[in-house]
C-alpha cells in the first residue's frame, strides 16, 4: 500500500539497514528458492563481504539453511516455527476455525482465510480442502495480488476511503487472465459494488473455470480484518447454489466478526470513511 510522503520518511529513518538488508535476503530465498553468495549480493546490490555476514547469521540462528540439491542459500526450518506460533495464536484464525468447517461440511468446496498485506497481496492463512474431485487448491502463506481475488475485493472495499485510493493507486494492476479487472477506475467501481452488496466475486480472474465467493471479516473496532472465501469450479458456483452459498458466507462473516468483537455487520462508518 502507498505511503504519504512524510510516514514514508520516518519510516526510512528508523529503518534499521542490516535489518532491512536481512528480511530483504530473506524475501529473495522465499521467491526464488535457493541462490549463491555472488547471487545473493548481486540481487540485493550489496557487497559479498556484507551478504556473507548477514548469511552467517541467519544460518546461525536457523533462518537460513543450505540446499541439499546444489549447496545453495535457502531458507531454513526456523520460519516454520515461527509460523506455527502465528497461526496458533491468531485470534481471527480462532474465530473463523468454527465457521470455516461448518461452510466446508455444507459444499464441499475449498475454504479459505486471508489478509491484506501493505503490499496490496492477499496471504491465505488457513484452508481448509474441498472434498470432490475436481476442486481449488491454494496452500497456507500463499499470496496472490488482491485485485484478482475475491478475498483481495472483499477486503478493499471496506477498507477507510483514503487507504482504499492510495491501494488502487499503488501498483499496476496485471490482467492475469482475460476476465482480470485491470482497470483503476473499473475496479473502484466494482468495490461500489462490493460494498453495496456485502460480498466479493472472483470470476475466472486468476484461473479459468473457477469461481470464489468472498466475504470481509471485521474485528471489535470495525475494521476489516480480514476475508473468508469459498472457491471451486464454475458449474459448481451458478444459478441456486451460488445463491445460497453467498447467504451462508454472509452468516458466517457475520459471526466470525461477533466472535472478533464487531456487533454491527458491516459496520456502517466503514462504509463512509
Amino acid at each position: 500500500m502507498a505511503k504519504e510522503p512524510k510516514e514514508k520518511e520516518k519510516q526510512e529513518r528508523y529503518t534499521v539497514q542490516s535489518i532491512d538488508k536481512s528480511l530483504d535476503l530473506l524475501e529473495l530465498l522465499a521467491d526464488r528458492g535457493s541462490l549463491s553468495l555472488i547471487e545473493l549480493a548481486d540481487l540485493l546490490e550489496q557487497p559479498k563481504s556484507s551478504t556473507f555476514r548477514i548469511l552467517q547469521t541467519l544460518e546461525h540462528r536457523g533462518y537460513v539453511g543450505r540446499s541439499s540439491e546444489d549447496g545453495k542459500f535457502c531458507l531454513g526450518y526456523k520460519q516454520l516455527s515461527l509460523a506455527k506460533y502465528l497461526m496458533a495464536r491468531s485470534k481471527l484464525n480462532l474465530a473463523a476455525a468454527p465457521e470455516m468447517s461448518r461452510l466446508s461440511a455444507r459444499f464441499g468446496d475449498t475454504v479459505n482465510l486471508g489478509v491484506l498485506t501493505g503490499e496490496g497481496v492477499i496471504i491465505y492463512i488457513e484452508i481448509i480442502e474441498g472434498t470432490h474431485a475436481l476442486r481449488m487448491t491454494e496452500t497456507v502463506g500463499s499470496q496472490a495480488p488482491y485485485y484478482a481475488t475475491a478475498l483481495g475485493k472483499a477486503i478493499a472495499a471496506y477498507l477507510p476511503e483514503r487507504e482504499r485510493e492510495a491501494l488502487l493507486g499503488s501498483s499496476a494492476l496485471e490482467a492475469l487472465t482475460a476476465y482480470t479487472i485491470a482497470d483503476a477506475d473499473s475496479l473502484r467501481n466494482t468495490l461500489r459494488q462490493v460494498r453495496a452488496r456485502g460480498y466479493a466475486l472472483d470470476d475466472q480472474e486468476i484461473t479459468l473455470g473457477a469461481r470464489c465467493v468472498a466475504v470481509p471479516i471485521f474485528n471489535m473496532q470495525g475494521r476489516v480484518e480480514g476475508g473468508l472465501s469459498l472457491s471451486g469450479p464454475m458449474h459448481r458456483f451458478e444459478g441456486q447454489a451460488l445463491t445460497d452459498i453467498m447467504a451462508e458466507l454472509l452468516r458466517a462473516g457475520a459471526e466470525i466478526s461477533a466472535r472478533m468483537g464487531c456487533g454491527l455487520y458491516p459496520p456502517a462508518e466503514e462504509l463512509e470513511h
